[in-house]
């Protein structure tokens, strides 16, 4: 009888801890700001990995470096999300999104966040278009003006 009290013992024991860190983790998330928040305009149609997104004024919400990035159209109401992106080193500079622009097509390539030091990847260049690019130009960088808190 006296083992089968410090089995019982036991089994209670870890119960309380496992709902004690499923009540951590789940207080946590629920308490988690965003890693970033923004506004932008878009003065021209762009794509952003599946999504045409037309001109016009957009909020961004980041969670996570490793989720895809939230975007809210104030003009349409439309919500779009991203694919997840890579991960790069912020380059220097403002906080912006970098849009590459061959032919009629703009296409968003990264958001770059100086103040978290990292770059979003959302669609890298090929050989061919930083070949391109090097010549011709074509990149444009749109500001992203973080929310105040």
């Amino acid at each position: 009888m006296k083992m089968f009290n410090t089995i019982q013992h036991m089994t209670s024991a870890k119960l309380a801890l496992g709902v004690l860190v499923a009540t951590f983790v789940f207080s946590a998330a629920a308490n988690a700001q965003p890693t970033f928040e923004g506004k932008f305009v878009l003065p021209h149609e762009v794509r952003w990995n599946h999504a045409v997104l037309p001109p016009g004024q957009y909020s961004i919400e980041i969670a996570s470096t490793e989720a895809p990035v939230v975007l809210h159209s104030a003009s349409t109401g439309k919500s779009y999300n991203t694919s997840t992106p890579m991960m790069a080193d912020a380059e220097k500079g403002a906080t912006r999104l970098n849009i590459t622009n061959f032919g009629n097509e703009r296409r968003v390539r990264s958001l770059n966040l100086p103040q978290i030091g990292k770059a979003l990847v959302f669609d890298p260049l090929t050989r061919t278009e930083k070949e391109l690019l090097a010549k011709a130009g074509g990149n444009d960088a749109v500001p992203v003006m973080a929310a105040r808190k």
